[in-house]
């Protein structure tokens, strides 16, 4: 069928219109992508002022970070490491890790995100807060120089003496002597509660004061049996020079002073005897879980239980720390002295002591026993 010719202007109107919603659309289309690349160059720059931080410092303005990225201060990002999306971290928010240090101490530092992986799909993705080895406790100070001691009232009443020299019965099997030597005074107090007692010394030139265990002179300490002590004590000390506490005695045939030594004044005993000349090291033991220096020193022409003019060896057990109370495997020493090459003799005494040289002070010995098991 032919169409009437007042058909035309209507097919020119259809094209017109058809002409125009096409150049809409494709005029829309065009503000689209405008608009779209203008998005998507802000969150270029975005990313890129998240992302190129070279001062440690947190790019916190970004609104499209889920987590700020930072970077360390001696790090810089590159801007053209993250394209077209959005700076993730996984780290913690504001470029704040936490390094913790091995001593226990921690510290807060902006190290975040700096040893992150580079993703593809997902911009640069950060490592999260730089973890340390994590918290330890330190060993602690070294305080104090034994183990802690209990508490004790000193003991009351007594029987005071202060005699040049004395020997006497404390009481309980046990016997006490008091000796000093030139210049000074020292008095010891017996106290009749086993071998515990006190004395105090001013300015002396050598004071003993010793109670515990007189023998006959007639038995090795094999033969005696297994020595122990035990003790606790408060002392005072002032001018210097030595004061030695701990387990003394002698033996005959052949003749010995001995000492094991478990706490001193301010200055340690050890490779030099009080008048300046040298002892000899004989080796190191162990007893009651602590190392002793064990030390020799030949005396000539000095007091003795046998006379005022004899020669004989000293032999000393000196702990490597001091302590203020405790037991003391006496017969432990004396079997290890002999291992060393010690020779050792038939004993006539095994007492507590003190004994000062050159100084002041004194002690109190609240508990003290010396015993045969």
């Amino acid at each position: 069928m032919r169409m009437s010719s007042s058909s035309a202007p209507s097919r020119r109107s259809l094209s017109a219109i058809t002409a125009y919603l096409v150049s809409a659309f494709a005029a829309g289309c065009s503000d689209s992508a405008a608009t779209g690349n203008e998005d998507q160059s802000s969150a270029a720059s975005t990313t890129t002022g998240t992302a190129t931080s070279t001062s440690g410092s947190t790019a916190s303005g970004s609104a499209t970070s889920a987590g700020a990225v930072t970077t360390s201060a001696s790090n810089n990002m590159s801007s053209g490491s993250v394209m077209g999306s959005t700076a993730t971290s996984s780290g913690a928010v504001g470029g704040t890790g936490t390094s913790t240090s091995s001593g226990g101490a921690t510290s807060t530092t902006n190290t975040t995100a700096t040893e992150g992986a580079s993703s593809s799909s997902g911009g640069m993705t950060g490592a999260g807060g730089a973890t340390g080895t994590g918290t330890s406790t330190g060993a602690g100070g070294s305080g104090g120089t034994g183990s802690e001691c209990p508490v004790v009232p000193p003991l009351m009443g007594g029987q005071e003496h202060c005699d040049k020299e004395l020997k006497g019965n404390a009481g309980n099997g046990y016997g006490f002597e008091i000796w000093s030597e030139q210049m000074g005074s020292g008095c010891m107090t017996i106290y009749g509660q086993e071998a515990a007692f006190g004395a105090s010394w001013n300015n002396v030139e050598d004071f003993l004061a010793r109670v515990g265990l007189d023998f006959n002179q007639t038995q090795t300490h094999t033969q005696i049996g297994n020595i122990v002590a035990d003790f606790a004590h408060t002392m005072t000390e002032q001018g210097g020079g030595l004061t030695y506490v701990g387990i003394y005695g002698w033996t005959v045939d052949p003749l010995v002073e001995f000492y094991i030594l478990d706490d001193w004044g301010e200055t340690k005993p050890a490779g030099t005897a009080s008048d300046g000349s040298p002892r000899t090291n004989e080796g190191t033991l162990t007893a009651d879980g602590a190392t002793y220096d064990v030390w020799s020193k030949f005396r000539e022409n000095k007091p003795a239980i046998t006379g005022d003019s004899e020669d004989f060896y000293q032999y000393f057990s000196i702990r490597e720390t001091a302590r203020q109370c405790g037991r003391i495997s006496v017969s432990e020493h004396f079997r290890q002295w002999e291992e060393l090459g010690i020779e050792l003799g038939k004993f006539h005494e095994v007492k507590w002591l003190v004994e000062s040289q050159n100084n002041s002070g004194s002690i109190e010995f609240t508990t003290a026993t010396v015993a045969v098991e």
